[in-house]
């Protein structure tokens, strides 16, 4: 499997997510957002959270890719 070579922003929390599509709602590059899976309980968004951010800001989702550790990175561009 190859995983796109994207701009990755790690993101902690929905609200940090959502702060970050808001700030970047112009971007028309696509970008790798980069979550934490289930084993990080405190970090962990789900994929439904994700999407529902990116759906509020304009953006879609693309390709999730399961990397290094117990991060998750969704494919990302703006609609």
């Amino acid at each position: 499997m190859n995983i796109p070579k994207l701009k990755r922003i790690k993101v902690l929390s929905e609200q940090e997510l959502r702060n970050w599509l808001g700030k970047n709602s112009e971007q028309e590059q696509e970008v790798m957002i980069i979550t934490c899976n289930k084993k990080s309980r405190d970090k962990y968004l789900s994929r439904d959270q994700v999407r529902s951010a990116l759906n509020e800001h304009g953006w879609t989702a693309g390709q999730s890719y399961t990397l290094n550790g117990n991060l998750i990175g969704h494919v990302v561009s703006h609609t």
